[in-house]
């Protein structure tokens, strides 16, 4: 059991490519790109992300509980999640907030809210966000961690076929494969 864990623990641990980077971070084979993943009930903030992220830099995943943001990060481990606080959820966003390095040690959490909650912005930091907004009209700074983040995701692993259409010099105007 401990020699399992140890080698999951190696298995995460990044190997510097030719140019230093950690993008080469073994990833399960099932595992999707690293997306940002919007967990709230209105999909307002998603929308005002939208307006401040190019579509083709970055993909976002829109869900509305915390367990469907479980599944999406259960799908691409190394996500940015941007999760919206409410007085309902305080509790199990903590919980999740506490399994998060754990479960998806690759993974970063921004905290959005109403600005009646700005009185836990301290809260959802101490907890382990690495943002906390109560702006739509704000979200430079956020949109600015998001493709830093994700710019440094490891890259899943890729079949021959998949690696040949991405090398491709026409690959934005052949669709997908």
């Amino acid at each position: 059991m401990h020699n399992a864990n140890i080698n999951k623990t190696a298995r995460r641990i990044a190997a510097i490519d030719k140019e230093g980077s950690a993008r080469s971070v073994l990833l399960p084979p099932e595992t999707s790109a690293a997306r940002l993943i919007v967990c709230e009930r209105t999909g307002r903030w998603a929308a005002a992300l939208r307006r401040q992220l190019d579509p083709s830099e970055v993909r976002l995943e829109e869900t509305r509980t915390l367990g469907q943001c479980r599944e999406a990060l259960a799908r691409a481990v190394a996500s940015f999640l941007v999760a919206e606080l409410t007085l309902c959820d305080i509790e199990p966003l903590l919980g999740q907030m506490a399994r998060l390095p754990r479960d998806f040690p690759l993974a970063r959490l921004a905290v959005v809210a109403d600005r009646c909650l700005a009185g836990y912005e301290w809260l959802m930091r101490e907890a382990g966000a690495v943002h906390f907004t109560c702006s739509t009209r704000r979200l430079g700074p956020l949109a600015q961690a998001v493709r830093r983040h994700l710019a440094q995701a490891p890259v899943p692993p890729q079949t021959l076929t998949q690696r040949i259409w991405a090398s491709l010099p026409w690959k934005e105007s052949a669709g997908t494969y």
